[in-house]
């Protein structure tokens, strides 16, 4: 069953909560004012153009960026932030979790184990593929420095922060419509970009939906994708909210409150989290800086950025206590402008990637991305050995060609697949990789003046292989065939 969105926003303004909501969860397609086209929709500001645009500036975003400057395309990367780095930098998430880490992902977390260890000594585990059973933690302003530099590096990529997109251009073209760029506003004055591919990245798909795409919000049943397992009958929930902050040693005679923090404290560079320590081994340890997952609370709507905030001022409420007693022990604390939010919208794609397809481990014809990492869905019970028994798996390209619309791509974790699946794919290493092929996919679209869906995937596999993007199983020691093509 389709559902209306307009509908749903009113019962959200209502109070209600999205429980409320029939499953499942899929809102369609609004449809879309015909004289808000491309040639009469007016802006303050003068007209921008380039190759492709990329909306949202975090770790799938600026991959995407990257990579299709790196192929000669001009670039423009729009964020509503005042800084680039999404969640690294906002939302503190700044632990590395999931792999393969790989391409441009793999290059800034190099760039941060060598300039910028929270010690002050890089790691000498973590070799040339960041592969060492270790947790690596950096801090927030270390991104900021590192995907500036490495942005820095293409005079073809213009930065656009402080930039939030209020709309997308769209050309009503029977079917299916055509995405011609975004609106963003840049202080109260409207802006017009302009670009033959997009691509979205914001991580709440604002783009998609003003573009009149379809998209899931809120668990799924079993039943609604014919997925072995999940929940027999969705709540209509996305995972909950975590703040995330830093606390770090101020006093020397601080001693940290180890017994208060049995859950979610990491130090760097070790084996062990805070809660598989003793005290005797914690204090030996000494790094003084600590990684925090703060308090987690729900939220009824991800996508309402009022919702969010709410959900923040919940949050850090619930965190009083900690946040003093830290300051009684010594230390001070370092909390994160933005709560952390794991899911929002999942925008329908022409394919729909589900939990089977990660359980099976399933390589597609169309594979743009590699992905490993558990099933990690935070508010719903799975069989532990279940959870941690996901091997290596493919992303296919159709699942970043959002239904119904052209000149439009995907990337990161609004791509079409159910929740479930998303629990897995939605970490920063596997983000990074999907923005990488969506960049990629974008330059070679703009560059041979074609569609979305009529590019050769093999094209934009052998250029993601060209760069050794696929390699990264093999410089482990893994034996994975991730490679289609060669068949």
């Amino acid at each position: 069953m389709v559902f209306d969105r307009r509908k749903f926003l009113k019962i959200l303004g209502a109070g209600a909560v999205l429980s409320a909501v029939p499953q499942p969860v899929l809102f369609a397609a609004e449809s879309r004012d015909t004289s808000r086209t491309v040639s009469r929709r007016k802006s303050d500001l003068p007209d921008l153009e380039c190759d492709v645009i990329v909306a949202g500036a975090g770790p799938s975003g600026i991959p995407a960026a990257i990579a299709a400057a790196r192929l000669g395309a001009s670039v423009i990367l729009v964020e509503e932030d005042m800084t680039i780095g999404g969640a690294t930098t906002d939302m503190f998430v700044t632990y590395m979790c999931g792999a393969p880490r790989t391409g441009i992902y793999l290059d800034v977390v190099k760039e941060l184990n060598r300039n910028h260890p929270v010690d002050g000594t890089p790691s000498t585990t973590m070799g040339d593929y960041a592969w060492d059973n270790r947790n690596h933690w950096w801090m927030p302003s270390a991104y900021l420095q590192v995907w500036n530099s490495l942005v820095a590096k293409y005079s073809n990529i213009r930065v656009l922060c402080g930039a939030p997109v209020v709309d997308t251009i769209v050309r009503d073209a029977g079917n299916r419509n055509v995405v011609k760029g975004v609106l963003v506003n840049r202080g109260g004055l409207s802006q017009r970009i302009l670009a033959p591919v997009t691509i979205d990245a914001t991580g709440n798909g604002i783009v998609s939906v003003k573009a009149g795409c379809s998209f899931y919000y809120g668990s799924d049943s079993k039943s609604d994708f014919n997925e072995s397992i999940g929940m027999d009958k969705s709540d209509g929930k996305v995972q909950p909210c975590t703040q995330m902050y830093i606390s770090q040693r101020v006093r020397k005679d601080a001693r940290f409150p180890l017994e208060l923090f049995r859950t979610g404290v990491l130090d760097d560079d070790d084996r062990l989290w805070a809660s598989q320590q003793d005290e005797a081994y914690f204090e030996k340890k000494d790094t003084g800086a600590y990684l925090h997952w703060g308090a987690t609370v729900d939220c009824p709507d991800t996508t309402d950025p009022v919702a969010v905030a709410d959900a923040q001022r919940t949050a850090l409420e619930k965190l009083r206590p900690n946040l003093e007693a830290l300051h009684d022990a010594g230390f001070s604390t370092y909390i994160a402008p933005k709560i952390g939010v794991r899911e929002s919208r999942r925008i329908k794609g022409e394919y729909v990637l589900t939990v089977d397809d990660i359980l099976q481990g399933r390589m597609p014809d169309d594979l743009v991305a590699d992905a490993w990492y558990s099933l990690d869905p935070w508010g719903i019970k799975l069989d532990e050995k279940l959870r941690n028994s996901v091997g290596p798996y493919g992303i296919p390209y159709r699942s970043l060609i959002p239904y119904g619309t052209e000149g439009l791509l995907t990337a990161g974790r609004i791509i079409s697949g159910t929740r479930l699946a998303m629990s897995s794919y939605r970490v920063q290493p596997i983000c990074g990789t999907i923005g990488e092929a969506a960049g990629t996919a974008a330059a070679l679209v703009a560059g041979h003046e074609t569609k979305v869906r009529d590019i050769d995937v093999r094209e934009i596999q052998k250029t993601l292989d060209g760069y050794g993007i696929f390699d990264w199983y093999s410089k482990v020691g893994m034996k994975i065939d991730n490679k289609p093509w060669l068949h």
